[in-house]
C-alpha cells in the first residue's frame, strides 16, 4: 500500500504543531475513539510483565487510559511516568488519576531534551501504545534509549498496512491513519525504529493484520537478531 505523508508533516516543527492541533481537537472524544482497543491495550500492558516496585514509562500517554492499569501493576512502591505533549490530553489524564504520588505526568514531546532525567536511565519498561509519529522520530527514540536500563522491556502497538489483498483492512488503516497520524512514514513496518534498541523481540499481527504488537527487551548494543514474527487470531 503506498504511503502518503500529510502535508503538515514535511518537517519536525510543522509536524509538532499539527500534532498539537490534532490531539487538542480529539481530546474530548479520545476515550470513545479508542474504546474498541481496550483488549489490545490490556494485552500490551500484560506483555510488559511489570512487578511491584518497578518504574514504567507511558510515552504518548494521551488521556491516561493505560495509567490505572500501570499503577496497579507497579504496586505501592513503583513509579509510572507519563509523557504527553498535548495539554488537553494531559489534563484529562490528571483528572483520571488524581494526585497519586507514584505518578509523574510530563507535558513534553519525546523529542524534547530533559524529560529523561525523571527516569534517570533506570526505567524497567516502556509502553508505546499507538504512538506511530513518535516512533518515526530518531531523537525521540534516542531519548527513550537513554531513559531505559539495560534489559528493560518494551511493548509497542499500533496500525500497520495489511497485505495488499486485504483491501478492506487497508481501507480501515487508511481512514484511521488520516484521522490520527501526522505522517504515514513507515506504516508498512512502524516498529522498525525500535529494533536497534532491542536485543530480542517478538512481533505479532492482530485484527485482520491491520494492527501489530511488538514485545522486546533492550540490550547493551544494537540488536543482531531478526526476532520472531507470528500471527495472532484474526
Amino acid at each position: 500500500m503506498p504511503s502518503k505523508p500529510h502535508p503538515s508533516a514535511s518537517s519536525p516543527p510543522l509536524r509538532h504543531r499539527h500534532s498539537q492541533a490534532l490531539y487538542a481537537r480529539r481530546a474530548p472524544v479520545y476515550d470513545l475513539e479508542l474504546a474498541a482497543l481496550a483488549g489490545l491495550r490490556r494485552e500490551a500492558i500484560a506483555q510488559l510483565g511489570l512487578a511491584p516496585g518497578e518504574t514504567v514509562l507511558d510515552l504518548g500517554c494521551g488521556t491516561g487510559l493505560s495509567l490505572p492499569s500501570l499503577l496497579e501493576a507497579v504496586g505501592p512502591t513503583g513509579q509510572v511516568i507519563g509523557l504527553e505533549p498535548c495539554r488537553a490530553m494531559l489534563d484529562q489524564a490528571r483528572k483520571r488519576c488524581g494526585a497519586d504520588p507514584r505518578l509523574t505526568l510530563i507535558e513534553a514531546a519525546a523529542e524534547a531534551a530533559g524529560w529523561t532525567a525523571q527516569a534517570g536511565g533506570q526505567a524497567d519498561a516502556a509502553l508505546l501504545f499507538f504512538t506511530h509519529d513518535l516512533q518515526q522520530s530518531p531523537p525521540a527514540l534516542q531519548h527513550l534509549r537513554q531513559a531505559l536500563k539495560p534489559g528493560a522491556r518494551v511493548v509497542a502497538a499500533g496500525l500497520v498496512w495489511a497485505p495488499a489483498w486485504q483491501w478492506l483492512g487497508n481501507a480501515f488503516v487508511w481512514g484511521a491513519a488520516w484521522h490520527s497520524l501526522c505522517c504515514f512514514e513507515a506504516l508498512h513496518a512502524p516498529w522498525q525504529g525500535l529494533l536497534p534498541l532491542l536485543s530480542e523481540h517478538r512481533l505479532e499481527r492482530r485484527n485482520l493484520e491491520t494492527m501489530y504488537l511488538l514485545t522486546g527487551r533492550t540490550g547493551t548494543h544494537a540488536a543482531s537478531e531478526r526476532g520472531q514474527e507470528s500471527r495472532g487470531p484474526h
